[in-house]
């Protein structure tokens, strides 16, 4: 049906929460004059509202049928650039179970085509605010920016608006309130709560190292200025310098394992902290850090008693000689031993102690294990033959001699000297080091020191 020239000439579309972004639609008969027609077509988007009085600042930024019969009248459609965006045109999701890790503000521009740049506002900026933000940190709406929030993403989309899609672009623009994630695991291995956390850092800003967690954490920027993109390509030769009291190393690399103090008012005690990376976006990174174990001042995670099968050899005395009369004259010596202690092999009590560090144990750092070598004593003559099991023993010197009248030999002696073993008895109450080892562990080494304890004769 055509549409009448008797009919209003004139709407006005509200668009926008504000009152001033209009849509104003002419509705144009283009079979008055011959010439209306060209007009028509020849007119560009973008042209001012020929009443720049009452609409200035309108352009025109869509043309279409009125009439799909007689294509008689056309509606022209006015729009301005909208102001004060801020005002109306955020979205607002909390952090919780089934959103993101993070508060984030999505704020949605309508933005002329022609002026539009896409490196502004660049990311990684501020969140612009307005007093009425009901998101914001208090304070921050007097500034006109939340520093807490910065641009993570942008997305440019097409608004379904015809009147707009020819000489607007519509973007959002995707604002995160940046703060690390935390997360306390417990150590099932050893029952200790380990702290972890993960930080966003920007391409091109310089990312700082955690070596102190606490209420306040104290964090130690890369010491060779390097932007965040090129701390991760560096790998191994990104550093940072150790601030914090009593520190093991002074220059430390950023990734990887190294010993940081429990806190500031324990700087005995010590975490074995590991410093990862990974990639989020072409432009944003998370370094995670996280606390893998807890030493002592000596390394030590813990300790703790437990029995093992350990063997302690016989410990011999000494050697017994017995001089036996023969009845034809003369005599035949007779020897045999004299056990101090009896050998024992079953369960032993045991300490375990279980040290953590980054780099490795040197060898003389590790205990020198030197186990019980126990030696047999064998002896052989004409007269007689000994020989004694594997035992500890001090020096034993034995002496045998025929005699001056044996019926069968003539006057012969003889001496065997045997040498202390390495031990002469079993160890003191301090025991024996059974075991002294190391192996990679959680970014570091493992050191596990096993000390076998005398056993009680009773």
């Amino acid at each position: 049906m055509a549409t009448s020239s008797n009919r209003r000439q004139r709407a006005i579309q509200f668009t926008t929460p504000k009152v001033s972004d209009l849509v104003i639609v002419e509705t144009v008969d283009s079979s008055k004059h011959v010439s209306s027609a060209a007009v028509a077509d020849d007119t560009t988007y973008g042209t001012a509202h020929p009443d720049k009085n009452k609409f200035p600042d309108f352009k025109l930024a869509l043309i279409r049928n009125a009439d799909s019969d007689q294509g008689q009248f056309q509606f022209w459609y006015y729009v301005k650039d909208r102001e004060n965006q801020d005002d109306y045109n955020w979205e607002f999701q909390a952090a919780g179970g089934s959103s993101p890790l993070y508060d984030t503000v999505v704020r949605t521009y309508v933005l002329l085509r022609s002026t539009y740049e896409e490196s502004t506002p660049s990311l990684n900026s501020y969140l612009p605010t307005v007093d009425s933000d009901p998101f914001t940190d208090a304070g921050a709406p007097n500034a006109g920016f939340d520093t807490a929030y910065r641009l993570f993403d942008k997305r440019q989309v097409r608004s379904g608006d015809q009147s707009l899609d020819s000489l607007y672009v519509v973007e959002q623009r995707v604002y995160v309130k940046k703060v690390p994630i935390r997360r306390i695991q417990i150590d099932k291995q050893f029952d200790n709560p380990l702290r972890l956390k993960e930080t966003i850092f920007y391409k091109d800003e310089i990312p700082s190292k955690t070596v102190l967690f606490g209420t306040t954490d104290t964090t130690v920027a890369e010491s060779n200025s390097l932007n965040t993109a090129n701390t991760f390509k560096a790998g191994e030769t990104a550093v940072v310098t150790n601030t914090v009291p009593n520190p093991d190393t002074t220059n430390i690399p950023f990734w990887g394992t190294g010993s940081f103090p429990v806190s500031a008012s324990n700087t005995a005690d010590e975490f074995g902290l590991l410093c990862t990376g990974r990639q989020l976006t072409d432009n944003f990174y998370a370094i995670r850090e996280e606390e893998v174990v807890k030493t002592n001042s000596d390394k030590l995670i813990k300790s703790y008693f437990t029995y093992q099968n350990y063997y302690f050899p016989p410990v011999l005395d000494f050697m017994k000689t017995e001089n036996w009369k023969l009845k034809d004259g003369g005599q035949d010596p007779i020897i045999y031993p004299v056990y101090k202690r009896s050998g024992y092999r079953g369960p032993t009590k045991v300490k375990v102690e279980l040290y953590w560090k980054p780099e490795p144990w040197t060898d003389g750092e590790l205990t020198t294990i030197v186990p019980m070598f126990p030696e047999p004593l064998v002896f052989r003559t004409p007269i007689g033959n000994v020989t004694v099991p594997e035992c500890l023993h001090k020096r034993i010197i034995v002496k045998a001699t025929t005699g001056t009248n044996h019926n069968k030999y003539s006057y012969i002696g003889t001496t065997w000297d045997f040498l202390a073993t390495n031990y002469t008895d079993w160890p003191d109450s301090n025991g024996i080091v059974a075991q002294d080892s190391q192996r990679p562990f959680r970014g570091g080494y493992l050191r596990e020191k096993i000390t076998a304890y005398t056993p009680s004769s009773g």
